[in-house]
Order: C-alpha cells, then sequence, then structure tokens
C-alpha cells in the first residue's frame, strides 16, 4: 500500500515538473498566438 501511494507521488511530482518547465519555456519566447494573455 505505501509502495502504490510513493508511486503516485513521484508520478505526480515529475508530471508537475514536466507542465510548470514547458510552460516556462512557453512564456520565454514573444509569440502572437497562443493559448490567452497574448494580446494584454
Amino acid at each position: 500500500m505505501e509502495f502504490g501511494i510513493a508511486i503516485i507521488a513521484i508520478y505526480a511530482i515529475a508530471v508537475i515538473a514536466l507542465v510548470t518547465r514547458f510552460d516556462g519555456s512557453r512564456k520565454k519566447k514573444n509569440r502572437l498566438t497562443g493559448r490567452g494573455g497574448d494580446f494584454e
């Protein structure tokens, strides 16, 4: 049981790390198109 919880926790941390890394790289580029917020 504890082993399964540990695997889920590690998986969640990995997903969060990947999402924040990709979002950070997108925000650094000055794109004219994208998901909202680029016309501010």
